[in-house]
């Protein structure tokens, strides 16, 4: 798919995590889903979609890019709308997504709302400092797609965050690993941040900015 500076943002809101199971069509590398939209957009658009299940309190986050548009309408079983393939890092997560999905318990388990973000990182280790990218993050943590080292379940460790998407405004941190994602194209950890850090006061600004655009953007869905 080509790329463009475009970028949307679409809120789906399911019945059920069945119903959003049944969207996605699965074919490999083209896997994706079609939504009606009149929207004009153009092949090769990034797309981010909130997708809400009724039901279940937080939100998940899709990206991917438009590979074909319905402009008009064939009918009740052909509306105007678009298809979305997703991006190689949400195509690898989405049978795990629908399996978490379809266990209500573990969905409504967090405590804090993700937001997708990409922000620049380093994490220290025994082995020296690596270069990382968080992916989302919430008041209690976040995830680290890593690019050194994966850490063992229960590891402490420095993570020195930046609160922009420029590099800047370094926050140093006191992490723990929670979890570890090995599969290659999301390779990381999910760590919670450890409690009583004056410095998590600056996260937690971040993150009320992110909750006001998020109640921006449902308002305008």
């Amino acid at each position: 798919m080509s790329k463009s500076s475009k970028e949307h943002k679409f809120h789906l809101v399911f019945e059920s995590a069945e119903e959003f199971d049944s969207t996605f069509t699965r074919r490999g590398a083209e896997t994706g889903l079609f939504f009606k939209s009149n929207r004009e957009l153009v092949v090769g658009d990034g797309v981010t979609i909130q997708v809400s299940i009724k039901g279940i309190r937080d939100p998940v986050f899709l990206q991917g890019r438009v590979v074909w548009r319905r402009h008009r309408s064939g009918g009740p079983k052909m509306p105007a709308g678009v298809f979305v393939g997703l991006v190689d890092r949400d195509r690898a997560r989405l049978d795990a997504i629908v399996k978490f999905l379809k266990s209500p318990q573990k969905a409504n388990r967090r405590q804090h709302l993700r937001f997708p973000v990409q922000l620049k990182a380093t994490y220290d280790t025994s082995k020296g400092s690596f270069p990382s990218e968080i992916r989302n993050l919430s008041k209690g943590g976040a995830f680290l797609r890593c690019m050194g080292p994966l850490l063992t379940v229960g590891a402490r460790f420095p993570l020195d965050l930046s609160l922009d998407d420029r590099g800047g405004k370094r926050v140093p941190l006191d992490v723990k690993v929670a979890w570890i994602d090995y599969f290659e194209d999301t390779q990381g950890m999910g760590v919670v941040f450890v409690k009583g850090q004056i410095q998590l006061k600056k996260v937690i600004r971040l993150i009320g900015n992110l909750e006001k655009n998020l109640k921006k953007n449902k308002s305008l869905s």
